[in-house]
Formats: structure tokens, sequence, C-alpha cells
């Protein structure tokens, strides 16, 4: 249905004249009678009945009139979306990430937006997500991936793996232990679907140490509560709780990371705004995470 004959629907069942719907709409009186008599026509239905010198609604034309302003309503929806993508403008954006980075990083940071930012919609991805299939379904995703050349991205920053220990541990007074110290410790760890665990298997691979006795935990959260027991090294990229104490681990003269990336597709109607997004959130990061030394996790200078 055309838009300009619903248009001439509702302002004659409005105004309850041709003559005045026509000086409202701007139009000569029998080009407006052409659009009523088309419209009529197209749907098959008496919209109107003449009583009395005036126009009034039949049963059909009542019936369908607040369909019509519906339809009316999601035309005008409908340009203000298109005006929005022809400009680049984002009025929603779609951001997905997997759990421990969704809870430490993405919440916190669309936190910050404010009314002249687009509304965030939050979804969560699994580590094992294909990147392209998660950028096809989401306008931003941040992953602790490498993503590929196929589609746009920003590096992040490089996170630290911490082993964290409690107050009364024998460690509690360091900042960083060696990968060799380490496995020679109980250690408490998430599983494989997690990429701190990830890269502490790679890590110990990589330099033919013996893996160390594991106690697998469901999540980061529950790794440090098991430590904060007194017993074991939680080995996770979560911000810290339970009052545990974070220290590096350095391997091979290295601090074990993992790095952030924020991806989106290149070919987005929005690239440049959701680069300009990424960017924020790579400086909310570095912010959050670093501090002078940068030796502690989770009190960044501005908390």
């Amino acid at each position: 249905m055309e838009e300009k004959l619903l248009r001439a629907f509702v302002t004659v069942a409005e105004v309850g004249t041709v003559s005045g719907a026509a000086i409202r709409l701007d139009l000569v009186q029998s080009a407006l009678s052409r659009q009523l008599q088309r419209l009529q026509r197209e749907l098959r239905l008496p919209l109107f009945a003449r009583v009395a010198g005036r126009l009034e609604l039949t049963t059909a034309g009542e019936a369908f009139l607040p369909v019509a302003r519906e339809v009316l309503v999601a035309h005008r929806r409908a340009e203000q979306a298109a005006r929005a993508l022809a400009s680049g403008r984002l009025t929603d954006v779609a951001v997905a990430a997997p759990g421990t980075t969704l809870i430490d990083v993405v919440l916190p940071f669309v936190a910050t937006f404010g009314e002249e930012d687009p509304r965030p919609r939050i979804a969560e991805t699994q580590l094992d997500d294909s990147l392209l299939d998660a950028v096809a379904r989401h306008d931003l995703v941040v992953m602790p991936t490498v993503p590929p050349p196929a589609v746009a991205s920003l590096p992040l920053m490089d996170l630290p793996v911490w082993a964290y220990v409690a107050p009364g541990h024998p460690w509690a007074g360091r900042t960083r232990v060696s990968l060799d110290d380490l496995v020679a410790q109980p250690v408490v760890a998430p599983a494989r679907t997690f990429m701190a665990r990830r890269v502490l298997d790679g890590a110990v691979a990589v330099a033919g140490l013996t893996p160390p006795a594991l106690v697998e935990a469901n999540s980061g959260r529950v790794a440090q509560a098991l430590v904060a027991t007194g017993a074991g090294v939680a080995v996770v990229t979560e911000d810290p709780a339970f009052g545990l104490t974070p220290l590096r681990v350095i391997a091979q003269g290295r601090t074990l990371t993992v790095r952030l990336h924020a991806a989106w597709r290149g070919d987005h109607f929005a690239a440049e705004t959701l680069e300009a997004i990424a960017r924020r959130l790579q400086a909310f990061v570095r912010d959050r995470y670093a501090e002078p030394g940068d030796d502690a996790p989770g009190r960044g200078r501005s908390a």
C-alpha cells in the first residue's frame, strides 16, 4: 500500500471532508478524491459513505483506520532507519564477548555510555565460536583471539594471566612467579573453554614442563573462591576477588598474557562509528587495567 494513499484516507477520516483534507495535505481536491478512489479499488472495500453532505466512515473504514495509522507509523520508522543507515549513524549497537570478557570488560564499558551513544545490546559468545560468524550476527565483537584479515579489528590490550594466592600464602608478598615455580604448586584453573587455561597449558607444553597437579573449576570466580581457603594457586584472567593477591606469571622471560581484540565487519554501514567505539573501548581497557608500575589488575587510575 502506498504511503500517500493511506495518508489521504487517514486525513479525510480525521478532517471529515475532502476539501478540508486537501487543504491540510496541500493537494487539489480532485487529486485527493482520485487517491481515495484508487485505495478503495485496491482494497476492494468501501471506506466512506456520504451522509448529509459529509463523508463518514463505513464499518469497514472504521476497522481499517487503526491499521492504516499503524502502517503510516511503520513508514515513518522505515524512513528514519534509512536516513540513519545512509548517514552511518547507529541507534543500537550489538556487542558480544565470551563470559569473562563480557563481565570484566564489556559491561563496565557500556555502563559509561551516555544519551548520545547508541543503545547497547549485549550477547555472550563462546570462545570457540567462529569470529566471522560472530561479526555477521553482532555489530562489535570483543574476543581474546586474533581476528582473521577478513574482518576489521583493533587490538585492545594484553591482559595478564594472573596467579592468585590467599593472603597467608608464602607468595603473598611477591608480584610475580615463574612458570617453573607455579607448576610445582597445586593449581586451580577453569576448564579449557576459558582462555586462561589454554594459555597456561600451552606455556607448560612449550617450556617442556610437567603439568601441575590441577583442580578444574567451572569458572575463574569459582577457582578464586577455592584458593581463598588458603590452598593452591588460582590461574585466571578475571579481576581479583575474595582479597586474593595477584602475581604475574613469567615464562621464558615474558609475562603470560591474553590479547583482547575488538572486531567488526569492514563493510558495515556504520564501520566508522564502530571503529570509534572500539577506540573508546581500547582507552577504557587501558585506563581500567593499567597502573603506575602496571603490577595489579582491576584497579585502574579511574577506580
